[in-house]
């Protein structure tokens, strides 16, 4: 008996809804898709899983992640645009002292660490012969926008003197927010962006470039134990190696062995953090208590700096707040919990989904019923059981097994 050796099965957006729209009666099965029907369908869509998400339905996924501390501080942003949290990371050390206004490090090793600095991954070796825009043409490109690997800095390299002209920078963060600014040329060097981007829609130069200009992003995000105690945060500025070339140069003296955590992009937007643990210097983690508001109000002296023993996890629409008790008095510490993040959206219909192919048959006939008012179709009260039943038993299924424990009271 020949069989396929195939175990996996899914379907687009497009696929989802088109099972949908003949379910209601819609569209005959093989017609095509009116392009404003399919939008229409994909919203509603998108909504019903995030609906679903709400009601506490294992429509996420476990992350194990870090948030990197800061001295002094008990309050720490955990999403795209928040604070140092991280679901890859490296820990490293100083291999070679380095003085305050260095920049470049030695580190013992960069070993899993990825390599995301890209020279010209905006736009390729140029010189424009007049003002203008200029085409972006590097790997990062696709239909006339950049899109970085993270939301980062970018960098421009000429190799002659083009400090004489200015670069005007137009792109959107991780949240689609307008980012712009105006940046003087390099002369023979490397010059970096103030502003920090996640695409990049137009580059625009004041006059014909004299040097062979290239415009690409920095690479992964770096944190440095300073010798005061606090970690310094800029970014790699080459291919990655044991000698990190550092964008921002070092504002204090670093010793051998202090702490270097090196990661490519900020975590996600977490609904809720499962359980959470602080890893110590030595290597050991212990566990840390998850409080309910209420509890963690109660807590005395939250500014306070000591032993972090506590969080308390609140989300937000953006990015997520954690809240740590003590304040962090030891930056070689940071901690280590698990995330559960929402599942990526379908902002195209050709997207693939971001959860297992199980749930496909559950996605399509429940999205029949949310769309069928749409299409003036009227689902049958069997229909909407079959609906109900599907999401119902697919309500646990990326539920953790786990021992249940019972006491009785006397």
């Amino acid at each position: 008996m020949a069989t396929s050796g195939i175990n996996i099965y899914n379907r687009t957006g497009l696929q989802i809804i088109t099972e949908a729209l003949e379910l209601i009666g819609a569209y005959e099965p093989g017609e095509s898709i009116d392009g404003n029907d399919s939008l229409s369908c994909l919203n509603t869509l998108n909504m019903m899983i995030k609906h679903w998400q709400a009601e506490g339905i294992g429509l996420w996924k476990n992350v194990d992640a870090a948030l990197f501390l800061e001295y002094d501080e008990n309050e720490y942003d955990i999403g795209p645009t928040g604070d140092h949290a991280t679901a890859s990371w490296i820990k490293t050390e100083v291999a070679t002292a380095a003085a305050s206004a260095a920049t470049s490090l030695v580190v013992d090793s960069v070993t899993d660490a990825t390599d995301t600095f890209d020279r010209d991954g905006i736009i390729e070796a140029s010189t424009p012969a007049a003002a203008g825009a200029i085409t972006l043409d590097g790997t990062f490109v696709n239909s006339g926008i950049a899109t970085l690997p993270s939301q980062r800095k970018i960098l421009i390299y000429s190799d002659a003197d083009d400090s004489g002209v200015t670069f005007t920078v137009t792109g959107t963060d991780h949240f689609g927010e307008s980012v712009s600014e105006t940046i003087t040329g390099p002369n023979t060097t490397t010059v970096y962006s103030t502003e920090t981007y996640k695409e990049i829609s137009s580059i625009n130069i004041s006059g014909a470039g004299t040097g062979s200009i290239e415009i690409g992003c920095v690479g992964n995000n770096v944190g440095i134990e300073l010798d005061d105690g606090t970690l310094q945060w800029t970014w790699i500025g080459a291919a990655i190696s044991t000698t990190l070339t550092l964008v921002d140069a070092l504002t204090d003296d670093v010793a051998v062995d202090n702490h270097v955590y090196i990661y490519e992009d900020k975590l996600q937007r977490p609904l809720e953090i499962a359980d959470a643990m602080l890893m110590m210097e030595s290597g050991y983690e212990r566990n840390l208590w998850i409080k309910t508001r209420e509890e963690y109000r109660r807590l005395t002296n939250k500014t306070d700096r000591g032993t972090i023993n506590t969080v308390y996890f609140d989300p937000r629409t953006l990015n997520s707040k954690l809240f740590i008790w003590q304040s962090c008095d030891d930056i070689q510490e940071y901690i280590t919990f698990t995330a559960r993040i929402p599942v990526e959206t379908f902002d195209l219909t050709t997207n693939d989904p971001d959860f297992p192919n199980e749930w496909l048959l559950t996605l399509s006939w429940n999205l029949a019923t949310m769309i069928a008012p749409k299409f003036g179709a009227v689902m049958n009260s069997s229909d909407k059981l079959q609906a109900m039943l599907m999401k119902d038993n697919l309500s646990n299924f990326d539920r953790e097994y786990g021992s249940s424990y019972f006491t009785m009271r006397m």
